[in-house]
């Protein structure tokens, strides 16, 4: 067989080859990694989201002195919390529903239980019966060191491990505003199951 034959059935077997198997692989793993990164997106808009509610929340207390004098005035700026008080049931609750989207594609079992617990923590807070101000101080406590962790420039090693202990911490003075005795136990996991 004369050397431009091969050559050429070299050529088309190679693309062949590319295009019916190399080629769909390579697309499904494009869109599996750009499906991640939308779902990190989305994670990090309603992280910012809770953080930014909070503290539009947290600046703009409504005095009974306001309310007496201007009471027109008071009532938008309570309809302005209460829209705010809704972005962060939207956020947490999305959050809640889509945590398999975004948490389990993170590498280590540290970071995905750090994702779990924000994401429980910070919709128990918003469902709690504390005060709307309580709640904003402890969701800007949660979702301050999730961006940190989760989206700040990797070169910022110090601020990232900072977080992490921040995070640590925020997650121990939620129990600080349940009533004495009140405070929820997990069951260990395991515990309660009859040995089989």
């Amino acid at each position: 067989m004369p050397s431009w034959i091969s050559t050429i059935l070299l050529t088309v077997t190679t693309t062949l080859v590319v295009g019916l198997v190399v080629t769909p692989r390579l697309e499904a793993r494009n869109r599996r990694i750009r499906l991640s990164y939308e779902a990190r997106d989305e994670f990090s808009r309603h992280v910012l989201t809770i953080l930014s509610a909070c503290g539009r929340l947290q600046n703009t207390p409504i005095s009974a002195a306001l309310t007496e004098q201007r009471p027109a005035l008071a009532e938008r700026l309570n309809g302005e919390r209460q829209r705010w008080i809704d972005q962060l049931d939207e956020a947490t609750r999305y959050l809640v529903d889509n945590m398999e989207t975004f948490g389990l594609g993170y590498p280590t079992d540290r970071v995905r239980a750090i994702v779990g617990e924000f994401v429980i923590n910070a919709r128990g807070v918003v469902l709690s019966e504390r005060s709307v101000d309580k709640q904003a101080e402890r969701l800007s406590a949660l979702a301050a060191p999730v961006q940190n962790i989760f989206f700040t420039r990797r070169w910022r090693l110090t601020t990232i491990v900072q977080s992490f202990v921040e995070f640590d911490q925020a997650v121990a003075a939620l129990n600080e505003d349940l009533p004495d005795g009140q405070v929820p136990r997990v069951a260990a996991p395991g515990a309660g199951q009859q040995p089989s």
